[in-house]
């Protein structure tokens, strides 16, 4: 209806919004209508369609599950929750946190993992400049000595003559670059962030979020199996779901929530299932897991602190590499013959 999903601020907005009014004491019928008038025009669409089915008489849920292309399942399962125990206003104020938490993970991650691309960009960069603008002055000063270039440096006379013949040819290959990344970029991201050789910071994300989401729901009131299920169905796709699956699976048999989390392999981490342990002993799991994720978190920070202190310098060094290969390949033959000239 509305042409495209929300944007994760739209999303906390919105939810924050709501469970402020909420929280002030209007009913949610007026609590929408003033929402409708206090948002922008695509929200205030949103608010509209939600007014009209609760006048209709569905829930807030049911009106949420109507707009799937808005409401994820996790938002309509802790509304529902949140409508059955009277604690809507709450509910929808941990969910905007929630959501604003992984808005700050996800950027966090965002910007560690740009650094590097960016430091190839500039390197790039510098090697075009080279190539187009200082290469021909040099090959004009071999020229007018008369000095026979080398292979190498024909090579790179070669490049820069196709780069200048066919600059349509050089934006169509940069853009087709930059279609492959933002294709397969992703799954190669995943597929890095998953190897342990390189900090396994998809589990981390992944326990991170879990841990999270198992304490939102648990305050929200659902039951622990209800919880993981729900679970699980936002992390379609992944290994960590089939974990999530045989976990289900054993708490249904009846097996108590530490043992069953301790007897999936490669579900938690020990320190996180030491803390689930103390919290379930003790009555206080979602305080727990809250600080599993917290802990795990200043983990996978300073693990990516200190990548990027390794793979600045590598990449600096590679880019090092390149760039003096080049330059000796064009300036070796002229100082060659300086070095060769009488004193």
């Amino acid at each position: 209806m509305h042409g495209r999903a929300f944007t994760r601020r739209e999303r906390i907005l919105f939810l924050r919004q709501l469970a402020l009014i909420l929280q002030s004491g209007l009913p949610l019928l007026s609590a929408m209508e003033l929402l409708r008038q206090r948002l922008d025009a695509r929200l205030h669409l949103v608010c509209l369609h939600l007014y009209q089915l609760l006048r209709h008489g569905s829930s807030l849920a049911e009106a949420m599950a109507a707009e799937q292309e808005l409401f994820p399942d996790l938002t309509v399962q802790l509304v529902r929750a949140g409508e059955l125990s009277g604690e809507l206003g709450a509910v929808l104020e941990e969910l905007a946190d929630y959501y604003q938490q992984q808005e700050e993970l996800r950027s966090f991650v965002l910007k560690a993992a740009l650094y590097p691309l960016f430091l190839l960009a500039a390197a790039l960069g510098v090697l075009l400049f080279f190539l187009l603008y200082v290469l021909p002055m040099l090959a004009s000063v071999y020229q007018g000595m008369h000095m026979q270039p080398t292979n190498s440096m024909e090579l790179l006379l070669a490049v820069h003559h196709f780069l200048l013949a066919q600059p349509l040819l050089l934006v169509a290959l940069l853009a087709v670059a930059a279609i492959a990344l933002a294709i397969y970029g992703k799954r190669l991201t995943l597929w890095l962030l998953g190897k342990r050789w390189c900090g396994n910071f998809y589990g981390l994300l992944s326990e991170i979020r879990f841990c999270k989401l198992l304490a939102l729901l648990l305050d929200s009131g659902l039951n622990i199996t209800v919880a993981v299920q729900t679970i699980a169905t936002t992390m379609a796709g992944s290994n960590f779901k089939q974990q999530l699956l045989v976990l289900d699976s054993r708490l249904q048999r009846g097996t108590d929530i530490t043992t069953s989390m301790a007897g999936v392999r490669g579900l938690l981490s020990p320190l996180t299932l030491d803390l689930i342990s103390v919290g379930a002993a003790t009555g206080c799991l979602p305080a727990m897991l809250r600080e599993a994720a917290t802990l795990r978190q200043q983990d996978m920070q300073n693990k990516i602190a200190k990548l990027r202190e390794i793979l600045a310098p590598l990449l600096l060094l590679f880019v090092a590499v390149i760039i003096a290969a080049v330059v000796c390949t064009v300036l070796g033959p002229l100082l060659e013959m300086l070095s060769a000239l009488p004193e």
